[in-house]
């Protein structure tokens, strides 16, 4: 499973609505549950976000240095797929980030 394929992200509103708009027979309290689905811990960083690229990259050094110093070799190739793949998020930030971050 890739990076990428554990999770899925949606607006909420536009979750909401799309949902809506396709499925009008749906009982509209269906969505009194998706604050108790929703994963707390979780931040999103989009990569339009102008501020983004600098950030991942950063992220991605920060566990490159811990994957080098870790003595487990399993460990240390998990931690630098990860890192691989924060880079590379980083770069294609940079490619195309553009808008300043809204809450």
């Amino acid at each position: 499973m890739a990076a990428n394929d554990k999770y899925i992200v949606f607006n909420r509103e536009e979750f909401q609505k799309f949902l809506r708009d396709n499925f009008e027979f749906l009982n509209p309290h269906m969505f009194d549950g998706f604050d108790e689905i929703e994963i707390p811990d979780a931040v999103v960083i989009r990569r339009q976000d102008k501020f983004a690229s600098p950030c991942l990259l950063t992220y991605a050094s920060m566990i490159t240095l811990v994957a080098e110093e870790h003595p487990n070799k399993k460990i240390k190739a998990e931690l630098q797929t990860v890192a691989d793949y924060f880079h590379e998020q980083g770069v294609a930030s940079g490619e195309e980030g553009w808008k300043l971050p809204t809450p």
